[in-house]
């Protein structure tokens, strides 16, 4: 009489086919509440750093139109707002009750800025030949097959553009960009891909094709044009720095608002970028003389 009843516990503690799939249902369903867990957080660290960074665009913003902006609800651009408040990168205002950036993003920045011995050596070079060539003048560095404007000396010829540093640009249509391609060591692919490239006018180049025949004839004369390429009536050229990292080429370029730009200002403005190059290569104990390639 003993024996059934040690028979029926050891029957219950032992799972029946119903009880071992509602235990693994059970278990699917935690997993994936943890992968959706995850997720949430993934998609929440993206629309905070996003919201970052388009709050660049504003001067001051309401919580219910950056939303709108963001794409997000209401309620989580509420709360990415006041985290950021609390870490002091913005600030409400008192009457509107809107949102606005504070200096902490520009005192970060500006510590990057400050480690980056290119732009501070360049910046010099960068108003010397916005001077010699009359002209708008820029220092950039390749990232991710962009181009991102470090250092931009103005001037009252070119009114039409404003890429400001902290800009990017893709590299295939821009002077600096092509001038950073030719004398990069990489493969080219591994730098933009295969193509087709962005078509930011009817004059850029889009293919793998018309890509390599450009660098050809960069690696050639030592400089390269953007013939309206990015912008319509913007004229770029644009010779790398050589000495810099081999995995972060530079470049500097002057920009020429023009309807034509005729082959002898062409190879004028090559001869100053070049020779702007050459001279940030040797503040950097680089190469010297790029005019031999």
């Amino acid at each position: 009489m003993a024996t059934a009843p040690r028979q029926q516990a050891a029957r219950s503690r032992t799972p029946g086919p119903r009880r071992k799939a509602a235990a693994e249902r059970s278990a699917s369903r935690d997993g994936q509440a943890t992968e959706e867990q995850q997720g949430r957080a993934r998609s929440t660290t993206g629309d905070l750093l996003n919201l970052v960074e388009q709050l660049s665009n504003f001067d001051r913003i309401g919580v219910t139109r950056l939303a709108r902006h963001l794409g997000v609800p209401v309620p989580t651009a509420y709360r990415m707002l006041r985290a950021l408040e609390r870490a002091g990168y913005v600030e409400q205002l008192a009457e509107s009750k809107e949102y606005r950036r504070t200096l902490k993003l520009f005192e970060l920045g500006s510590r990057v800025a400050s480690r980056t011995t290119l732009r501070d050596l360049a910046v010099v070079e960068v108003e010397r030949l916005a001077q010699l060539a009359g002209l708008a003048s820029n220092v950039s560095v390749l990232v991710d097959g962009d181009v991102l404007y470090l250092a931009q000396v103005k001037t009252e010829e070119l009114l039409a553009v404003n890429l400001t540093p902290g800009s990017r640009a893709p590299a295939t249509c821009t002077a600096m960009g092509k001038a950073m391609l030719a004398a990069d060591f990489r493969e080219v692919r591994s730098i933009v891909g295969p193509g087709p490239y962005p078509r930011r006018t009817e004059h850029s180049i889009t293919t793998y094709e018309e890509l390599v025949t450009e660098l050809a004839e960069i690696q050639r004369l030592g400089y390269a044009v953007d013939r309206q390429e990015l912008n319509l009536g913007v004229w770029c050229v644009a010779a790398p720095i050589l000495g810099v990292r081999q995995t972060q080429p530079a470049a500097v370029s002057v920009s020429a608002y023009r309807p034509h730009l005729d082959a002898a200002e062409e190879e004028r403005l090559g001869k100053l970028v070049i020779a702007a190059a050459s001279r940030i290569s040797d503040r950097l104990g680089g190469l010297g003389n790029m005019v031999s390639w």
